[in-house]
């Protein structure tokens, strides 16, 4: 628990990497569709959960 309480581990780090434009249009059309997102939010709570009861 300590861990998260350190503001570096908590920042998002940009990377120099090249963007790929096909992998953001797949996760734009992803993110389109409600039943995917819904599931997607489903399962980030379910493990959300799991790591915060432990």
């Amino acid at each position: 628990m300590d861990d998260l309480m350190k503001k570096e581990d908590r920042e998002i780090k940009r990377d120099n990497r090249e963007v790929d434009s096909e992998k953001i249009r797949e996760y734009r059309k992803k993110i389109s569709d409600d039943t995917y997102l819904e599931h997607a939010i489903n399962r980030i709570a379910t493990d959300l959960s799991h790591y915060l009861t432990k």
